[in-house]
């Protein structure tokens, strides 16, 4: 478990779970007991904590305030991750019925929540997220890793939406030529 600390404000204080947070959009949600509804959590939150990124399901202790818009967080005061449950996450098999490409890890850089990968056969970089790597049980892959990806194109060009090991797919693969 690893934890960091920043100063206290004087704001209401509480300890809550992060329910989800997206690096792209810049902005999150955290439930926690005793708060009515969900407390924002922005980007900029995180920065002033010294933060790059945060993931869903990570404790956090933080001071809000309820504005016009709802609750929104205003001093990160903690951060509990759980990165041993990071490696200990099942391997998922490929779905016969996904369209699998063959890829490499270009770089992922986990603080920040994300990075991208090359589809053998293209230049065009494909986005993705931390919590793709993580469902893959992969945090820990190392830039140049072979994998195979599931890919979704949307305004913002080509993102994975499942990534697998290498070994789990690729019998599939061949299954496929």
């Amino acid at each position: 478990m690893t934890e960091s600390t920043v100063l206290m404000s004087d704001d209401n204080v509480v300890r809550g779970v992060v329910k989800w947070f997206d690096l792209g959009k810049g902005f999150g949600f955290v439930i926690a007991d005793g708060v009515a509804q969900d407390i924002l959590l922005h980007v900029n939150v995180l920065r002033r904590a010294g933060r790059a990124g945060i993931m869903a399901g990570d404790a956090v202790e933080l001071a809000y305030e309820e504005t016009a818009k709802g609750f929104q967080a205003t001093d990160l005061i903690s951060v509990e991750t759980e990165e041993g449950d990071d490696d200990a996450a099942p391997t998922q098999e490929a779905d016969p019925g996904e369209d699998l490409k063959a890829a490499r890890l270009k770089w992922f850089d986990k603080g920040k929540g994300y990075g991208f990968v090359n589809v053998f056969g293209h230049d065009e970089d494909v986005f993705v997220h931390v919590d793709i790597l993580r469902a893959a049980g992969m945090l820990d892959a190392q830039v140049g890793e072979a994998v195979c990806v599931v890919i979704t194109r949307g305004a913002k060009g080509a993102s994975a939406t499942a990534v697998y090991p290498w070994d789990s797919a690729q019998a599939w693969l061949t299954a496929q030529d």
